[in-house]
């Protein structure tokens, strides 16, 4: 699809806006930068075209408008194969809500105390084969097994590590296509392990399913088994699996990738590490700050009636990319917004998202990485990364560092 005559070019960064591209995602925030300023609503004929909006108000504006902007589909360009909208992400209203009703309760700060002593424990677990390699990759060794060893917890498995790694293998494939041999760019390749990685997935939740349809648990599947849609009927299994799949996606590499930057930027940043250890009471703080200076998530959204954003028109069917990365490090929402301060108390912010799709799993995520955090700074008080480190990141509806070169100690 060619621009429209009225849009405004994303050319004023030398080139295509290509949020799957990897050197894009390792570090956009420059060319975050220049459109915010010169072209803050950017029409890009990649990917089939669509528009990229990059300041607060406007991203806000979008994700608060759930009657004029369609959730489905959720990536540009969508999943391969996906032709059902996975629930809650891509349903609209009035259905998104009455799914919502079925799962929020359980993902509150309250219903998810109980677990918060087995999810110290396991990273605790992880931080005592950190400190005895010493020098390690932080993504493989901490990131990626946290976050599933926790999924796992919450549809009643054992943190079994094969199954752990499977687990992250498959979402990272899926949302980033990482396996070897399909390389950016190569869409053939990309469709290919997408789907493989998404029907390998969709199986092994499927046994779940039908192993809790004969012998239920207290787990979140069970719960959902029993779940009324409405307060009318039972979910059919295809709901469920599809409740599922958007769960393990969302909560393993969201957080993944969260960790992964946010231990990259307190490895960089002695000081930064010293206040944390010096007064722990700044972490919950740190960790919402941190979320801010690099939010990983890059969603779209499907214009349903004719609306006007930021000066530019906008008809049924476009397409709108919104990147939260930006609209997180805009000047006009937040105070030195490219500087990290763990005193930070913004009137809002976009770290979950907003509106009713706003993350389901913020206090979840939230609860994670605190304890992380806690948990090796408790144990490892001065880190560093090797000044020769040479890092790579994924692309795709979330950023990711593929790797994290870590070392136990720091020079000073």
């Amino acid at each position: 699809m060619s621009r429209p005559e009225h849009a405004k070019s994303v050319s004023t960064l030398g080139g295509e806006y290509d949020h799957y591209n990897p050197a894009f995602a390792l570090d956009p925030h420059a060319s975050y930068a220049k459109l915010r300023e010169q072209c803050p609503v950017a029409y890009s004929e990649n990917y089939g075209g669509y528009y990229v909006l990059t300041k607060f108000a406007d991203i806000f504006e979008v994700l608060t408008s759930a009657d004029r902007f369609s959730s489905w589909p959720a990536d540009t360009p969508p999943t391969p194969g996906h032709n059902r909208a996975l629930i809650p992400l891509e349903v609209d209203q009035p259905e998104h809500k009455r799914y919502r009703r079925l799962v929020d309760p359980l993902f509150r700060p309250k219903a998810l105390a109980p677990i918060a002593e087995s999810v110290r424990a396991n990273a605790a677990e992880l931080v005592d084969t950190m400190v005895a390699k010493g020098e390690f990759d932080f993504i493989t060794e901490f990131a990626q097994p946290f976050p599933s060893a926790v999924f796992l917890q919450l549809v009643g498995m054992d943190s079994d590590a094969e199954q752990r790694d499977r687990l992250c293998d498959w979402s990272s494939t899926i949302l980033h296509t990482t396996t070897d041999g399909a390389c950016h760019g190569d869409a053939e390749a990309q469709i290919a392990a997408r789907m493989s990685a998404g029907k390998a997935l969709h199986n092994f939740l499927r046994e779940l399913v039908e192993d809790r349809l004969s012998t239920p648990r207290d787990d979140l599947l069970s719960h959902l088994l029993e779940a009324e849609f409405a307060g009318e009927r039972k979910l059919d299994v295809k709901e469920i699996l599809n409740f599922a799949y958007v769960l393990v996606l969302a909560g393993l590499d969201t957080v993944t990738t969260a960790l992964g930057f946010s231990f990259l930027h307190l490895a960089r940043r002695p000081d930064l590490q010293d206040q944390l250890v010096a007064d722990p009471s700044l972490i919950p703080g740190a960790v919402q700050e941190l979320l801010r200076y690099e939010s990983i998530v890059h969603m779209t959204r499907t214009v349903l009636e004719p609306a006007t954003i930021g000066g530019t028109q906008l008809q049924p069917g476009d397409r709108v990319c919104v990147a939260l990365a930006s609209g997180n490090r805009d000047d006009d929402e937040f105070d030195d917004a490219d500087d990290i301060r763990f005193d930070r108390k913004p009137r809002r912010h976009l770290i979950f998202g907003a509106g009713g799709h706003r993350c389901l799993g913020s206090s979840l995520a939230t609860m994670e990485m605190t304890i992380a955090v806690e948990e090796i700074l408790r144990r490892i008080p001065r880190f560093s990364v090797p000044t020769d480190a040479r890092l790579a990141a994924f692309g795709g509806q979330t950023r990711s560092l593929a790797t994290l070169p870590f070392r136990t100690w720091r020079e000073d």
